[in-house]
């Protein structure tokens, strides 16, 4: 750390141009990021239901469902007619493959032995009383149209159902919908209109990302400011630390846009993180150079000083931190993998600002004025002065309070349950989860569930084998209309014959599909089972909710189906509701792989720089935060989803900033200094820098309650009360740990300089001022 502190002093203005280079060639990078906000990006690359979502996709031509629902007197020529009109314009927006409604639905009808399909109203012209009367008629009794699948039963409302190009540009479709519903329904006065499915959801998210990353950065960097002028009572010392983590910032989204990535719904905790972690490395070094100026040290020597010293400890914070990090990108869901490679990569290029350009600028301005000393006398020197006499004499007491707060805590972890739906990323108050609650009241159910059956679907057996289910599965709580092959063949049967079933052998089937074939339109067909009849499709809708209640229902959907087709049929899931369950559990495999690996890794970093004993004792009292940190989550009824599922790993890498009161304590005691003496000395100096680190990461952090989303508000407010937490437990259970299990002079640290200072002189002598850098 000498050789490097002495090569930034040297050559200042050869580090700041080599800085200046890379960050603009970084910004150049800035505007290729792309936005992928979709809800795609959150389901994991491999799970038990993606492979079978792609076949759908492929065999059965299944693309993203937008739903509208209409609300208004239906069953009048006038409203028909605005149907219609926004059918037919709906059809024409790019990136839409089908669109179905109350006006085009396909009537069947038997004509001497053959089947005559017409739409149910007439593609133009006026549409007259007697023509919405009969297709009331139909739509109320066609076995293919009952349960409101596109006119609720009171006709109180219609469903337009938009087949969305899942490779489409979702925004666009939404957009246009939105237009076309205001031209056709609601301006007119005609009622209200609710827009429901994935497309509408990838639109929100997206649409949110994009004023929130802006937003949640300039709050969390006005926040930052704050505290850093509140510490260093000083512009310079406040601008600093921005410098070096605007260069992380500018680094980490620059390569991110070379290498082609783009930002996730995740994506915008990373600049509110980057900017907390990144300028807590500044925030130290800055501090040991305003006590190493209060001590009379001359400018170069309390920058050599300062980067040899505190810079150890701030090199092993930012590894840790990074590490901690890099475990996101084990996980198998690409928006935690991005957020972990850019939260890393940004706490990297901040602390290689901090340990190379920061005493490169700092050589070449002129020293402040003014420093103090934080070991003299004052308001906040004195309460660390008591906490350090607190600590020594209830050392024990601190450690057994800590041990029954600990056994508390478990009582919460255990309280806790994931939920990864993403429809409640959403307030309960938000326009697309009060369209949600509207839609379910009126249709039973929004949340896709599609099954595949494989099997012989020419044999009348599987056939009434999946009519059942779908009878069975229509009774469950919560359950929507249902759909598949059979909802078709039983409308064919009844048209055909006037008879309510199916035909009995496998002969009729095959004959009565080939004269719905010959009347020239298979889409009822091909939608549903493939040509050679071996695999079919069954859709589903049920009602949203936690995955916990998801997963109930796809289970008893599951039983169901398990209990009907056996001996005849295979089945397997896809679609929304089963890949959101996916979610959750890739969610809690990362979680234990990323928690349980940022514990080695930060453990195996702090050994390499100190003793195994200290490294120990400093993951203790982190994993001591985060068992409060995860009973407070059981106790208070949070979920874990995506954003609290990183609350582990990022509190053991930010509250790594423990290791400066235990670094400057060895320090101490390598100096000779008996363990009292040199921990009360530990916290006056790095207690004030810990102290400071934590509110400015709280603030930083608290940016994030400002966001739309609910689980990333609640990450801000969980993240600031753990690094707060941090630091208490680091100015308390730390030290009282230290000075009972680490009273010898142990570590393999190399220190350049041991700075024997008195205390007392210090304190006496010292100007009481604002540490100005």
């Amino acid at each position: 750390m000498l050789r490097l502190a002495t090569l930034t002093t040297s050559r200042p203005r050869l580090f700041i141009a080599v800085f200046a280079v890379l960050t603009a060639l970084a910004a150049v990078g800035i505007p290729r990021v792309g936005i992928n906000a979709t809800v795609a990006a959150m389901y994991p690359d491999e799970s038990a239901h993606s492979a079978t979502q792609t076949l759908v996709e492929e065999t059965f031509g299944a693309g993203q469902l937008l739903i509208v629902m209409l609300e208004g007197d239906v069953y009048t020529p006038a409203a028909m007619e605005a149907l219609r009109g926004l059918t037919s314009e709906l059809s024409k927006v790019t990136g839409v493959k089908r669109v179905t409604s109350a006006t085009n639905a396909q009537r069947m009808e038997d004509d001497d032995g053959f089947l005559l399909i017409t739409d149910l109203l007439p593609a133009s012209g006026s549409i007259t009383p007697e023509q919405v009367s009969a297709a009331r008629a139909y739509l109320e009794t066609a076995r293919m149209y009952q349960g409101g699948v596109l006119v609720a039963e009171d006709g109180g409302s219609a469903n337009v159902v938009v087949e969305v190009d899942p490779n489409g540009d979702s925004d666009r479709v939404v957009a246009a919908a939105r237009r076309a519903v205001a031209a056709h329904w609601t301006e007119p006065s005609l009622g209200s209109a609710y827009f429901v499915g994935s497309p509408v959801v990838n639109t929100a998210m997206r649409g949110t990302l994009e004023r929130e990353m802006p937003l949640l950065g300039t709050i969390a960097a006005l926040l930052l400011l704050v505290m850093l002028y509140l510490n260093f009572r000083s512009l310079r010392g406040a601008l600093l630390p921005v410098l070096t983590v605007s260069v992380g910032m500018v680094w980490a989204f620059g390569v991110l846009g070379w290498l082609g990535g783009s930002f996730t719904t995740m994506t915008s905790i990373a600049p509110v993180a980057i900017l907390a972690v990144g300028s807590s490395f500044s925030l130290h070094l800055l501090g040991r150079y305003s006590v190493e100026l209060a001590h009379g040290a001359q400018k170069m020597a309390a920058i050599r000083t300062a980067v040899t010293e505190t810079g150890l400890g701030v090199l092993i914070s930012g590894m840790a931190i990074s590490a901690a990090m890099l475990t996101f990108t084990l996980s198998g869901m690409p928006a935690v993998r991005a957020l972990g490679m850019l939260v890393a990569g940004g706490v990297l290029a901040s602390l290689l600002a901090s340990l190379l350009l920061l005493p490169a600028v700092l050589s070449l301005l002129k020293p402040p004025k003014r420093v103090s000393d934080p070991e003299a006398p004052g308001a906040i020197g004195g309460l660390l002065k008591r906490l350090g006499v607190l600590v020594d004499r209830r050392r024990n007491l601190i450690l057994i309070v800590s041990l029954v707060l600990a056994v508390f805590a478990v009582v919460g972890v255990l309280r806790i349950e994931a939920n990864t739906a993403v429809l409640d990323y959403f307030r309960a108050d938000s326009p697309i989860r009060q369209d949600y609650e509207r839609v379910e009241r009126a249709f039973g159910g929004s949340s896709q569930v599609q099954l595949v059956v494989t099997g012989d679907l020419g044999d009348p057996e599987a056939i009434r084998a999946m009519a059942r289910f779908q009878e069975r599965a229509a009774e469950l709580p919560g359950a929507g209309p249902t759909s598949s092959i059979a909802t078709v063949i039983a409308a064919i049967h009844e048209t055909l014959t006037g008879e309510d079933g199916l035909p009995a052998t496998r002969e009729a089937l095959a004959q009565e599909l080939l004269i719905y074939q010959l009347s020239g339109d298979v889409q009822h067909v091909s939608q549903f089972m493939t040509l050679d009849s071996s695999m079919g499709l069954i859709e589903m809708s049920i009602k949203t909710g936690s995955t916990r209640e998801q997963r109930a229902m796809v289970e008893r959907i599951d039983a169901l189906a398990s209990s009907e087709f056996t001996g005849l049929l295979e089945h397997s899931f896809a679609g929304a509701t089963p890949l959101q369950i996916d979610i959750e559990d890739s969610l809690m495999h990362d979680f234990l792989i990323s928690l349980s690996l940022a514990v080695v890794l930060v453990i195996i970093i702090d050994s390499l720089v100190r003793s195994l004993a200290a490294a120990l004792v400093t993951i203790v009292v982190l994993l001591l935060t985060i068992l409060f940190q995860y009973g407070l989550l059981g106790f208070l009824g949070v979920p874990l989803d995506l954003a609290t599922m990183l609350l582990g790993a990022l509190a053991i890498g930010v509250g790594d900033y423990a290791i400066h009161l235990t670094v400057r304590y060895m320090e101490q005691r390598r100096a000779g200094d008996p363990p009292e003496t040199a921990m009360g000395r530990a916290i006056l100096t790095s207690g004030r820098s810990i102290l400071f680190t934590a509110l400015t990461l709280g603030a930083g952090f608290g940016a994030l309650i400002a966001s739309e989303f609910v689980p990333i508000r609640t990450l801000g407010s969980l993240m600031a009360f753990t690094v707060l937490s941090v630091g208490l437990i680091s100015l308390t259970v730390l030290p009282a740990a230290c000075l009972v299990f680490l009273r010898q002079p142990r570590g393999s640290i190399n220190l350049a300089t041991n700075l024997a200072t008195n205390v007392a002189t210090n304190a006496a002598t010292a100007k009481e001022a604002p540490p100005n850098v």
